[in-house]
Formats: structure tokens, sequence, C-alpha cells
């Protein structure tokens, strides 16, 4: 089912490899904020989690990302539902235009449950900013819409499902230099 996106990271993986960039790789650690869109509204209300992203240049302004990390989505209880909440572990590979610490990137990849529902594809396009700080280090501020598309298993009854959950992301995130 997800053999597409698996390939895509491969192809990365292997460009990688080959390529020769003049600029060095870099790897991020940051927290993740999930604003839910659409029908995802009736099922939670914020996501938080946290991810680490490698970039691999293959020029000064393009580079291939990888990147992954856990997102829990919190499910919305009140007296008349009680939706659980939903983990993830998602999985993505990318590319990412940069210029003069603005960028524009991106990643598709899949999805993984951590909690009993099915795997997803994920597609996310994004931009942001990089903020220089000492040495080689960075700041990142990323801002993306992120899809997740699957079956739905939600049998709550009251709220529309959908097969897919949009979120708008914010990504905080330190950027070591390497």
């Amino acid at each position: 089912m997800f053999k597409l996106p698996f390939l895509i990271i491969a192809f990365g993986i292997f460009s990688i490899t080959t390529l020769k960039a003049q600029t060095s790789p870099n790897i991020s650690i940051g927290a993740e904020f999930g604003l839910p869109s659409g029908n995802f509204v009736s099922l939670s209300g914020i996501g938080l989690g946290a991810s680490v992203k490698a970039e691999f240049p293959v020029s000064p302004q393009l580079a291939l990302t990888a990147n992954a990390g856990i997102m829990n989505f919190f499910g919305k209880r009140n007296q008349l539902i009680n939706v659980r909440d939903l983990t993830y572990v998602p999985l993505k590979g990318g590319i990412k235009y940069q210029s003069q610490g603005f960028y524009a990137e991106a990643q598709l990849g899949a999805g993984f449950s951590t909690n009993g529902q099915r795997e997803v594809f994920i597609w996310s396009p994004g931009i942001g900013n990089q903020f220089k700080l000492s040495g080689a280090n960075k700041l990142d501020v990323g801002i993306r819409y992120e899809a997740w598309a699957g079956k739905n298993e939600s049998s709550v009854s009251g709220i529309r499902n959908s097969n897919s959950k949009g979120f708008a992301g914010i990504r905080f995130a330190y950027v070591f230099g390497l």
C-alpha cells in the first residue's frame, strides 16, 4: 500500500550517496504543534509531538530531507463523546529549497499508529525560516499543512467521518550544523 513513499525515500537515500554538495548536512530536533482542520476538528482540538529531521544538501539551495518523530492528537471528551487519542509515528522524506534562511519544502511518507489505528499516507508542503545562532547552529521555525490519508476507524455517532485528517503544523527546532 505504501510502496510509492518507500520508493521515493529509497531514491532519496541513493541520491544522497551519489551526489556531492558544496555544503554540509545538518540534523535538527524540534517540538511539533498540530492544529486540526476540517472534519479532524470533530475528533481533536490539538496535537503535540517531537521530531528529528536530517538534511542532506545536493546544492547550495537544495537539500533532501528525512524526518521521523511522534505526534499525538488528544481526543475530544465531554458528556456525549469520548474519542481516544490518536498517536502516530510519521516517517517522511522530501525536498527542500532554501534561500537566505527562508525555505519551502515538500514531504511524502507514511504514518504508523501506536494505538491500533491503520497506517496513513502523509503529504506535507511547508515554509519556514532559519535564524543563525552561534557557529553553524540555527533556530528553525516552520509552518506546514499536513494531510494523513487513510481509512478512518472512528465510529462515534454524530461525528462526521472522513478518510483523511488534515492539520496546520508548527515546528520549532534547534539545528545542529555538522
